[in-house]
């Protein structure tokens, strides 16, 4: 077996049982693995309509054939259940080195199934698998997961997964976290672990991953960091790691400000790389086989906001900054650490407080509702009080720890604040460029909800099936990003690169954005030059769209058997509006817009409503699928 280990383990925790099996091969090519053997897992094994914190929901972990390997930015994974904050197809991906280890220790694929009655936690050491007691753990923060497990294992290289209070305490948007500050978050992936009372999984490995055809997969693994290191686009990234995003899109008032009221962050500078670096960071880090260094630890020494911690990203930062309308990078910070050790997702957690912002500045919460709390915009000490309690669930914040769209349904009138898409909250740029306008149709059609990473980047602008769907006219669009025509289009094959990204456990970081004058755009064709020597499967990188065309279907088909809609895939209102609070803002024009998803629509190969045709799914082996979602 080459690339994969084609094992995968299930763990029946009501029974205490664990059952270790082969990965079929077809599932293998089809899914490749990560994301994508986990969306068609989660399709085939969890029934409609059950309830997300139940038994009958399962937790999937993955992992893809080029972790563990010498392949640039390999040390992604991939959580994957329905979600109890959208009630629909949910995941997080995560980074470190836990994906390395777990292929090391032999295993593809972790699912777990039912509930424990009691806390445990997996402890894997190669072929030694076992489901410990974790009594003592629970209760105890992220941080605190880590130190004890390497205790309790002897062994200070030991790698885990774990969540925090907000699992144990199942807020809806609780993390899951590789060694305490790599999280895999969003859509409530440590809700669904504790739900489950599954503390953490802990894993040593010592074995090796096997390669199809070695010169050549090094020769163009070579290839790729000689690229990666040459760039000026890298060089920077790894100087600023994705906080020089502050920068870019504060220059161009893209940062969603006052809970996405506007893009006009003028402080945005008190935040930026240049802040970060002269007065907290200490040095940069890096995930497994990364050679950008991203990520930095740092340190606050001053009080109030005494803290430190690792990896604080742009999103993260943005989240208690121009989101809430801070300025105070400490402040900010320190949010990010308490976020880390709690178990919260930033994404969600931050706008979610911008939410009740909003609707206090609005006089719909009054300071008896909000615990005597002064929700005042970017009021940090108010902020550092709700943290803690959003994860234990306490007064307040027990409202606050369902997210922004339940928690609108006890707030009368508060509907007009919400800022999110299928239930997970909007925390990407604020579309003030006309460029934005694909990303917009892509974080609203997102398989998760509102998000970023399912689309957005522009890789695949000359693929020749944009040609042949659209034409000349499409494909001359597509070169003035102030167009719409051909976006949806667009768009809809970057999904499918996505998806095939993803299941491949890459880092999206190595894709290459333009910025600043430096430029790496990584494609499919590049994507199979990797897969190919490293498995001993001959694909081209059309075999891989295809294979992410299929991800992305079944993905789509778990959420229309769940009852989402054309309706669904709409962007938050305030998104359509072209003057706010005296700044003009180009917006979304909501007529173009749907002209974009009806596009989008067709070159998926959908009908109307955004179902998958019948069609479409015999095209892509699925034809199974068809009765179970009412496609035609």
């Amino acid at each position: 077996m080459y690339g994969w280990t084609g094992r995968r383990l299930k763990v029946y925790l009501s029974e205490g049982k664990i059952v270790k099996e082969e990965i079929p091969e077809e599932l293998r090519l089809d899914f490749l693995g990560g994301r994508g053997l986990n969306s068609k897992t989660l399709f085939d094994e969890v029934k409609p309509g059950i309830d997300p914190l139940g038994p009958d929901n399962i937790l999937i972990v993955g992992i893809g054939p080029l972790n563990g390997t010498a392949a640039p930015c390999s040390g992604r994974w991939t959580l994957t259940a329905k979600s109890p904050l959208t009630d629909i197809h949910g995941d997080g991906n995560g980074g470190g080195d836990f994906a390395a280890e777990l292929k090391f220790a032999g295993y593809d694929q972790l699912i777990f199934y039912g509930q424990s009655p009691k806390p445990v936690y997996l402890w894997i050491n190669d072929d030694k698998v076992e489901i410990r007691d974790a009594s003592h753990l629970w209760g105890l923060n992220t941080w605190e997961t880590h130190d004890q497990l390497v205790k309790d294992t002897h062994d200070p290289e030991v790698r885990e997964i774990c969540i925090g209070p907000a699992g144990e305490n199942k807020v809806l948007f609780a993390i899951v976290t590789a060694n305490g500050t790599r999280p895999a978050a969003r859509t409530g992936m440590g809700t669904v672990m504790g739900s489950k009372n599954l503390k953490a999984v802990a894993v040593r490995g010592t074995g090796s991953v096997k390669i199809a055809r070695p010169d050549e997969f090094f020769k163009e693994a070579k290839h790729f960091y000689q690229i990666l290191g040459a760039s000026p686009y890298f060089q920077m990234f790894g100087k600023e790691g994705s906080l020089y995003l502050m920068r870019a899109m504060g220059s161009m008032d893209q940062l969603g400000t006052r809970n996405q009221q506007h893009g006009y962050f003028k402080q945005y500078e008190k935040l930026s790389p240049a802040a970060y670096h002269a007065q907290y960071r200490i040095k940069s880090n890096a995930c497994f086989t990364c050679p950008i260094h991203c990520g930095s630890y740092y340190e606050v020494k001053e009080e109030p906001y005494a803290t430190h911690g690792e990896a604080p990203e742009f999103g993260c930062v943005a989240m208690f900054g121009n989101k809430i309308v801070n300025d105070n990078l400490a402040a900010a910070l320190k949010a990010v650490t308490l976020c880390d050790q709690l178990g919260l997702d930033t994404g969600s957690c931050g706008p979610t407080i911008a939410f009740a912002m909003e609707a206090w500045e609005r006089g719909l919460l009054t300071a008896e509702d909000c615990d005597n709390l002064d929700l005042s915009w970017g009021n940090m000490d108010t902020v550092m009080q709700l943290l803690p309690k959003i994860a234990y669930r306490e007064g307040f914040g027990n409202l606050l720890a369902d997210g922004s769209k339940k928690a609108s349904k006890q707030i009368p009138g508060s509907e007009v604040c919400l800022v999110e898409v299928k239930g997970l909250e909007w925390m990407s740029a604020y579309p003030g460029l006309s460029a934005q306008k694909g990303g917009v149709l892509a974080e609203s059609t997102s398989t998760r909800g509102a998000d970023h990473l399912r689309g957005y980047v522009e890789n695949l602008v000359y693929h020749p099936r944009l040609r042949e769907f659209g034409g000349e006219e499409m494909v001359e669009s597509l070169k003035n990003r102030h167009t719409y025509l051909g976006r949806g289009a667009l768009q809809a094959i970057e999904t499918e690169f996505k998806a095939a990204f993803d299941s491949l456990a890459l880092c999206y970081f190595m894709l290459g954005w333009t910025i600043e004058g430096g430029q790496l755009e990584l494609d499919h064709d590049d994507l199979a030059r990797l897969f190919s020597p490293a498995t001993g499967v001959d694909m081209s990188g059309d075999d891989l769209l295809k294979i992410g065309e299929r991800i992305y279907n079944v993905e789509r088909a778990f959420n229309v058997r769940e009852g989402l809609r054309r309706k669904d895939d709409t962007p938050p209102q305030r998104l359509f509006v072209e003057e706010i609070h005296g700044r003009p803002t180009i917006g979304v024009d909501p007529i173009k817009y749907q002209a974009m998803l009806d596009e989008y629509y067709e070159f998926k190969g959908w009908d109307k409503e955004g179902i998958p045709t019948k069609k479409k799914l015999d095209e892509l082996n699925l034809g199974y699928i068809a009765e179970q979602i009412g496609a035609r």
